[in-house]
């Protein structure tokens, strides 16, 4: 995936479920070439679910994978768990490793340390008019955004270098 093939910035993995979709319709020959993201996703996946992340791919696995990235770009986040969900400041959006996610310095996350620059789990959708962000992981509130941590990540070779920046529409929302 690459900035240009997201459609919607606000939901930039809805064009990789569709994609996907299309691909294990019966009339295009099943799960053949699927792209090589996918299997990044599913492994994540299975291992949140508690499942053997190495299994081999079953088109029944491909269909879970676009039902499961539907319902997390639907999904609404409820007040208490946007209260406690960690903070991310000084974010943008690129694609890294051909997914989309944020770039930031983190805060009130239960892994890393307070103010960690770090790259999210991949982008499922983000409302900065409502001042939050879904990943495949969690959900985040967020703060102001600013393309440069993603340019001195870049510099200090912290990020994948053909890392690249996408624009998410000023919404507002932010705080």
């Amino acid at each position: 995936m690459t900035p240009d093939e997201i459609i919607d910035p606000l939901r930039p993995m809805q064009h990789l479920s569709d994609t996907l979709r299309n691909t294990l319709h019966p009339h295009q020959g099943g799960a053949r070439d699927i792209a090589p993201e996918i299997p990044i996703l599913l492994e994540t996946c299975r291992w949140m679910q508690g499942a053997d992340p190495t299994a081999p791919i079953l088109t029944r696995d491909l269909v879970s994978l676009c039902d499961y990235l539907d319902a997390l770009a639907d999904a609404e986040p409820e007040a208490i768990l946007l209260a406690d969900a960690p903070r991310i400041d000084r974010w943008c959006a690129a694609v890294i490793a051909d997914l989309p996610v944020l770039v930031s310095l983190v805060t009130g996350h239960p892994r890393l340390r307070q103010g960690a620059r770090t790259v999210t789990s991949p982008l499922v959708r983000i409302a900065p008019d409502r001042g939050w962000a879904r990943t495949f992981s969690r959900y985040y509130r967020l703060g102001r955004p600013d393309q440069s941590v993603f340019t001195a990540l870049l510099a200090e070779g912290r990020l994948h270098p053909g890392a690249l920046r996408f624009d998410i529409p000023d919404l507002g929302g932010w705080t």
